[in-house]
């Protein structure tokens, strides 16, 4: 597969990932909570700041959505292994951790209030548990493409 056909699948896959984060953000996240808080009449109360963390958490979602589509970009030009392609990838690391952080305050939240529902604690531990892979994941990428970058640049100084 060529740099420019993966550059086009991997933007495919991004506008794909938008599409179904806009979908949970706007329709299944308010969704879903008015399923499980408004029948329950303890928790009737959390369905807006339910509704306003979701989508608050949405933010980091699309904002690293927009670093994956400027490396998509680089891949398809042959600027892959460079160094702003590695802090692309560490920023996106620090986005999907603070994902990770959002939803270990809304579970600490959760067990405060004494105000949890079983599938919302499932939902939210296995959010976090994405978010976590995605965080160590990318950290893993951005080292190995900041070490391919410092290998290339030693590369094309010797030739």
């Amino acid at each position: 597969m060529k740099q420019r056909e993966l550059s086009r699948w991997l933007k495919l896959i991004i506008v794909f990932c938008g599409f179904f984060g806009l979908l949970f953000c706007i329709y299944v996240g308010p969704e879903t909570g008015r399923e499980l808080l408004l029948d329950a009449e303890n928790l009737k109360g959390m369905y807006k700041p339910f509704t306003i963390f979701i989508w608050v958490t949405g933010i980091p979602f699309f904002i690293a959505l927009v670093f994956g589509w400027k490396i998509c970009s680089d891949v398809g030009w042959n600027r892959d292994f460079t160094i702003i392609n590695a802090d692309r990838l560490k920023i996106i690391s620090v986005l999907a951790m603070l994902e990770g952080v959002l939803y270990v305050v809304a579970l600490l939240f959760l067990f405060v209030s004494g105000s949890f529902h079983t599938n919302v604690l499932a939902i939210l531990l296995l959010i976090l548990f994405f978010a976590v892979v995605i965080a160590v994941f990318t950290s893993l990428l951005s080292y190995l493409v900041r070490k391919a970058s410092d290998i290339k640049q030693d590369n094309d100084l010797t030739i």
